[in-house]
């Protein structure tokens, strides 16, 4: 059994999400209210945002590659209903999260003065009623579980930088909600900061089943397009070059490709292509494949062989 699936993995999987929840926490949490009060109010959503996106970047670059970095009960939700993680280490990640967001924020409060509360309490503000406030924490977590799905489990020559647009994301939903639910988004954060805050609003529940829906929703999208097999049609987007996009397109529109191969002289860049129109695009396995050195330039044709 590989470690991924074993308890081992299991457990190391689980301990990198309460580490990364803690330190996550620690930065947002405490950058947020450190921003907020530094200029009294008047740059605080646009601080705020900054402090949740900057340490989601950060620490989930970090955790990436250990645990997949959800440090949010709502990206492990969704990702369960996917089919991207199990019962068992669903429940794993879930108790780690809760754990990590209370570690986190507590550290926050034992590392500031004692005459300054923890700041980030998600409740109701600015006449935000209950149902725009379940809504807001609805669509926006759809947004960020969508954003997660696309980047992170499905695979692409981007997915080592994903840590930047799930940043991006969660600062965008801090730069619209903080004025109205202090942006939950994510339900180890509302929890743990009203447990360090020793205060529960009487929306509280709102910061639960909101982002959960979302994470509902959001995994539905990603399995419609996964039904609709939406790569399908978009065989070729991460292409390189033309040659390379061409040989994508082929290969799902069942047309039979000739390649010839021309050699020329460039140091300056990576070669990707031999002379063998069967080649499958996995540069591990060519033994043609070289940085620098020759550089082929590539003429490619196609015929239908339907």
């Amino acid at each position: 059994m590989s470690s991924h699936g074993s308890a081992k993995g299991w457990a190391i999987q689980s301990i990198a999400e309460f580490i990364g929840t803690a330190m996550y926490m620690y930065l947002a949490i405490g950058g947020a209210d450190a921003v907020s009060r530094a200029t009294g109010g008047s740059a605080g959503g646009l601080g705020q945002a900054f402090a949740f996106g900057i340490a989601l970047i950060v620490t989930a670059w970090a955790f990436f590659r250990i645990s997949g970095a959800h440090f949010n009960p709502a990206i492990s939700f969704s990702s369960l209903i996917t089919g991207h993680l199990n019962i068992p280490r669903f429940i794993m990640y879930f108790i780690s999260q809760l754990l990590g967001a209370m570690l986190g924020i507590a550290l926050t409060r034992g590392t500031t003065p004692s005459d300054e509360n923890i700041g980030q309490v998600n409740t109701l503000m600015n006449g935000q009623g209950i149902a725009r406030g379940f809504f807001l924490e609805f669509f926006l977590t759809t947004i960020l579980c969508f954003v997660y799905h696309m980047i992170v489990h499905e695979k692409n020559r981007s997915t080592f930088m994903s840590a930047l647009p799930y940043g991006l994301a969660i600062f965008s939903c801090h730069l619209f909600a903080g004025r109205y639910t202090n942006a939950a988004i994510n339900p180890a954060r509302a929890f743990g900061t009203s447990v360090v805050a020793r205060w529960f609003s009487r929306d509280h529940w709102i910061f639960w089943f909101g982002p959960l829906c979302g994470a509902i929703l959001a995994a539905g999208l990603h399995i419609l397009f996964r039904y609709m097999d939406f790569d399908y049609h978009s065989a070729g987007i991460d292409a390189e070059n033309q040659a390379q996009y061409l040989r994508a397109q082929a290969a799902v529109n069942g047309t039979q490709q000739t390649t010839s191969t021309t050699f020329t002289n460039n140091n300056n860049n990576d070669v990707y292509y031999e002379q063998n129109p069967n080649y499958n695009n996995n540069v591990n396995n060519n033994p043609n494949y070289a940085n620098g050195g020759q550089r082929y330039s590539t003429t490619t044709t196609t015929t239908n062989s339907r």
